[in-house]
């Protein structure tokens, strides 16, 4: 079997280790090698643990279906600290909270197949005083996220020396989830390719899209800078990401490996550089130095920074993990965004009065599925490419279609929103083809697929199969024949070209074979309020005058969306704003 991890460690490293146990406090055990399997975030992860007499001598994870960037990247971690430490009680890696469970069960299990006394391997307690460390750079920023890494390399190569905090103990947060969408509105790749595109009009779109709810000012900023900096972030003496050009041009480019490859780049070429991230380092207040923010205090696991700057930047994501910030009437829809969104930059900033802006608005899109984790996990690939292959349609818990599935994601959350259920009803051809894009765009497998068709929706996410409507509607307890007549309604709309909700309609769903039930929902995840700026990214006060020192980036700025987000235009704010906050500091 093709080996996707490995870590050896030699018996002389293990006894030379100061954080490890010494082999008469590990116990005795059959020495050998012993594989064991445990479900991750993703699926299972198997792993092989070759053991002494004495002390585990190697870990290899021989399969692994976890998220890019995430539990991907929390397996070395893991194995790492195993091996090192002696212990089956390794730390959780936050951010991958279900892939470090899985890690921690099947290592415990390989453990006591070997006869391990598993006392022995627990962690060791610390409570140790933490040590004082005191630092002073150029810039220090609050996040690794897309707009912190963005704003560290672009410092970085202007000459400041940089040092990046996260909490996480990964970098990437929300940005190494998304798709990596980003608009390049102005940008060298449009005008080379001849594609028309302007500052004014996706000024336009974008306060139609929100409602004209967003801040112009910050909307300006934005949608003026924006070209510039995508140039930045592709070009070779720039930033140097790998994105996919297309031919004829386009509003939106996407980034190579999605959100975790652009992650991956920047924090590669920033720490090539020689710059610093201090991940599991949590910054917990800004320093203020006669109304001048003036650096930030951090601890880490063993240590108490006092890190002095020129200038503090907040990248620290948004706060949709916090319920006691989020609004109740989100707080009904399913969760889908980073585990560390909880709003810190907002609470280290409110303490030097900063100002905030639109927090009462918090971005919600429908097509969503609950995986087993609990998260929401979107499905733009899969309803897509259902209702172009065969026929697909959406009812609520009467049966009854309600909206054109095809319409604006705005529309569609207004309809489905009233609702006490939603399902999306597919017949095979539309089922294969939803389950075949998402297995295309890496979000799960057919293994996955298989298993949950066979949970019958007695867990998530719920897919129901039947070989028959009436059969499918009663175990969906939907009223008798409801979905029959959904059906025979559709098929006649699809007749005439369209219906009655605005939708193009060109396929019918099948007469006969098996049909399914995919349960939808709606899911929040980024937050679109946040911390007002100035032209110059500096963070406003009450009083609407810029904090000295202080800088924002990413997330944690509002306004710019308005009540819901335009595609594309998050993860190139995060980009763009990183790049104009670094941009600020290195012209002053």
């Amino acid at each position: 079997m093709k080996k996707l991890l490995a870590v050896f460690l030699s018996a002389a490293l293990l006894t030379g280790c100061s954080t490890s146990k010494t082999s008469t406090e590990t116990g005795s055990m059959k020495a050998g090698t012993y594989t064991a399997t445990a479900e991750g975030y993703h699926g299972d992860i198997t792993i092989d643990v070759t053991v002494s007499d004495t002390a585990i001598t190697k870990i290899e994870v021989t399969k692994e279906e976890e998220t890019e960037g995430i539990g991907k990247a929390a397996l070395p971690k893991l194995v790492e600290q195993a091996v090192a430490d002696q212990t089956a009680d390794v730390d959780i890696v936050s951010g991958a909270t279900l892939t470090s469970n899985g890690f921690k069960t099947a290592l415990t299990d390989a453990l006591t197949q070997a006869g391990a006394d598993m006392s022995k391997f627990a962690a060791a307690s610390s409570d140790k005083e933490l040590e004082a460390v005191e630092e002073t750079v150029d810039v220090v920023i609050v996040g690794a996220g897309v707009a912190g890494l963005s704003a560290a390399l672009a410092a970085q190569q202007k000459g400041k020396n940089v040092l990046v905090l996260e909490k996480m103990s990964l970098v990437g947060g929300a940005s190494a989830m998304a798709g990596a969408g980003t608009v390049a509105t102005d940008s060298t790749w449009q005008k080379e390719a001849g594609y028309e595109d302007s500052a004014e009009s996706l000024k336009a779109d974008m306060l139609a899209n929100g409602h004209n709810k967003n801040d112009e000012a910050t909307l300006d900023i934005f949608v003026n800078t924006v070209g510039e900096a995508f140039d930045w972030l592709v070009s070779e003496d720039g930033a140097n990401v790998p994105y996919e050009q297309k031919d004829g041009g386009a509003r939106v480019y996407s980034g190579t490996g999605r959100g975790s490859g652009v992650v991956t780049s920047l924090s590669d070429s920033f720490s090539n550089g020689g710059g610093t991230i201090l991940t599991d380092t949590k910054a917990t207040e800004l320093i203020v130095e006669d109304g001048t923010v003036t650096g930030v205090l951090a601890e880490s696991k063993d240590k108490a920074y006092t890190i002095h700057a020129q200038n503090v930047i907040l990248a620290t994501g948004g706060f949709g993990h916090n319920t006691e910030m989020i609004p109740e009437e989100y707080q009904s829809y399913v969760y889908a965004g980073a585990a560390g969104a909880d709003g810190d930059g907002l609470t280290m900033a409110a303490a030097v009065d900063a100002d905030t802006i639109n927090m009462e608005y918090v971005n919600v899109q429908p097509n969503s599925i609950i995986m087993p984790s609990g998260l929401g996990q979107y499905t733009n690939p899969g309803v897509a490419t259902a209702y172009k292959t065969s026929g697909a349609f959406i009812v609520n818990q009467d049966g009854v279609r309600f909206m054109n599935e095809q319409g604006n994601a705005w529309d569609m959350i207004q309809a489905m929103k009233v609702n006490e259920s939603n399902y999306l009803i597919l017949d095979q051809a539309a089922f294969d083809a939803f389950n075949g894009a998402m297995i295309k765009s890496h979000i799960y497998t057919q293994e996955d697929v298989d298993k949950w068709v066979a949970n019958n929706g007695s867990s998530n996410p719920v897919m129901i199969k039947a070989d028959s409507l009436e059969e499918l509607g009663s175990t969906l307890s939907l009223p008798e024949s409801s979905l029959s007549a959904a059906a025979e309604k559709y098929n006649e709309d699809v007749a005439k070209g369209t219906d009655e909700f605005g939708r193009t309609l060109t396929n019918t769903i099948s007469s006969d074979g098996s049909y399914y039930a995919i349960q939808m929902w709606l899911r929040y995840y980024a937050t679109l309020g946040g911390l007002h700026i100035n032209d110059q990214m500096q963070v406003l006060n009450t009083a609407q005058e810029p904090i000295e020192g202080l800088y924002a980036a990413g997330e944690v700025v509002g306004g710019l969306e308005g009540d819901i987000y335009y595609g594309g235009s998050l993860f190139g704010w995060a980009m763009t704003s990183g790049y104009d906050a670094a941009k600020s500091i290195t012209a002053e």
